[in-house]
């Protein structure tokens, strides 16, 4: 029997506006049967701030900074905390039916992607396991969201973490049954440059990089092939790796305007 397959997609470098809206334009075109489960692997130019669904841009991100500093303000689809996205970040997005992946629910949809992210860490040499069952839910903690805009500072139930350090971010959304599920890998974590662009930002002194916590410069491209192969691991599948189509191009352009922070 062949192994399913599922795309690899390799994107590269874009703003933040075009990574969000390519991600949302994936999900509704595999929802619609128009494209198959994906892979995303991307990077940020310029620098961008993302912000949760339901964050508040006005008191999380000093906007007069950013501007200043060309950093571009985006909203996910995702929810969540705030993420300072620059160079020195590997983010991947995975789009998927909740159907194939069989879930009792959305912790264990995080469980089963989680699978995938810690094969790929094991293979660049990194022990990596999602947080204690005793950290806040994904949804939970709008209070502490107000004093912690900063996603790398508070560890939850998605996350992952080598030894006590947060080293991944994740964040779900779900719509009719297929799931989009954004993560932040930062290959370097510049605690200065999060306390410039956030109105309250807090110190991260539990979350680690990716070059820290494995005491070597990993390149991009490294760590994008681990990521693939850990998926193809986890899931048993083969990855065809092909552009988005040009219904995903054409929908994602349209939604451009709805994702960029004012």
């Amino acid at each position: 029997m062949s192994q399913e397959r599922w795309r690899y997609l390799d994107s590269g470098p874009l703003t933040g506006a075009e990574n969000m809206a390519l991600d949302e334009a994936i999900l509704e075109a595999h929802a619609a049967a128009l494209a198959p489960p994906t892979l995303r692997v991307y990077g940020w130019h310029p620098p961008a701030v993302s912000l949760g669904k339901f964050q508040r841009l006005e008191s999380t991100v000093d906007r007069a900074v950013c501007r200043a500093l060309g950093v571009d303000l985006v909203r996910r689809p995702t929810g969540g905390r705030a993420i300072l996205h620059t160079a020195e970040e590997v983010t991947f997005s995975l789009i998927v039916s909740a159907a194939r992946l069989r879930t009792t629910g959305v912790m264990d949809s995080y469980r089963q992607l989680a699978g995938g992210i810690v094969a790929a860490l094991r293979s660049l040499g990194l022990e990596a396991r999602l947080v204690e069952r005793s950290a806040p839910a994904p949804s939970a903690g709008k209070a502490r969201m107000a004093q912690d805009p900063a996603c790398f500072a508070v560890k939850a139930r998605c996350d992952l973490v080598v030894g006590n350090s947060k080293l991944v971010g994740s964040a779900q959304v779900q719509r009719k049954g297929f799931i989009l599920q954004q993560n932040s890998l930062p290959l370097r974590l510049r605690v200065e440059d999060w306390s410039r662009v956030l109105l309250r930002p807090a110190l991260v002194p539990e979350a680690v990089g990716l070059w820290e916590a494995a005491g070597r410069e990993i390149p991009y491209a490294a760590v994008a092939a681990a990521l693939r192969e850990g998926f193809a691991t986890a899931f048993d599948v083969a990855f065809e790796e092909a552009a988005p189509t040009e219904i995903e191009l054409q929908r994602a352009r349209e939604l451009v305007p709805g994702v960029t922070a004012t």
